[in-house]
C-alpha cells in the first residue's frame, strides 16, 4: 500500500546493519573534525533575521528594507567603515524601484489591476469613522 515508505525504511535498515547510516557524507568532511548534525547556526541568523523587522513593525516597508540591510551588514564578518556604508547605502527611489519591479513581475500582480497594494497607516478609512451602529455611549 506505502511502496515508497517500505522501501525507505528498508533501505534505512540496510545502512544501520552495514554501519553506514550515512552514505552521502564525503570522508574528507569527516577529517576535518565533527561534522555538525544539524544546520541549528544558519537557522538562527535565519530566525534573527526575520524577527528583526517584526519588532520595527511601525517602519514604512522601504525603512524595513533598509533596515535588514543594515542588519546583515553590520552581521557580516568584516563590516565595512561607516563613511563606506553612508556612500553605498540604499536609497529609498531605488529600494521602491526594485519593489515595484519584484510586485509588477508577481503572480499576484497579474490579477491585480490595481497594482503596489497600498501600505498599512497610510491614509483614513471612511467608513471607520461613519458608520450606521450607533456607538454605546454611556453619559447619556
Amino acid at each position: 500500500m506505502h511502496q515508497r515508505l517500505v522501501k525507505a525504511r528498508r533501505m534505512i535498515r540496510r545502512r544501520i546493519r552495514e554501519g553506514q547510516p550515512f552514505m552521502f557524507l564525503d570522508e574528507g568532511l569527516a577529517a576535518a573534525g565533527p561534522v555538525p548534525s544539524t544546520n541549528n547556526l544558519v537557522e538562527s541568523w535565519n530566525a534573527r533575521l526575520r524577527d528583526m523587522p517584526r519588532r520595527h513593525r511601525g517602519l514604512r516597508l522601504v525603512r524595513r528594507l533598509k533596515a535588514i540591510c543594515w542588519w546583515c551588514h553590520q552581521h557580516t564578518e568584516r563590516p565595512e567603515s561607516d563613511a563606506w556604508l553612508a556612500a553605498n547605502a540604499m536609497t529609498d527611489e531605488r529600494l521602491e524601484r526594485l519593489y515595484r519591479r519584484a510586485w509588477e513581475r508577481s503572480p499576484q500582480s497579474m490579477h491585480e489591476t490595481f497594482g503596489i497594494p497600498m501600505r498599512h497607516g497610510t491614509g483614513i478609512d471612511w467608513n471607520e469613522f461613519h458608520t450606521t451602529t450607533r456607538y454605546p455611549n454611556t453619559t447619556d
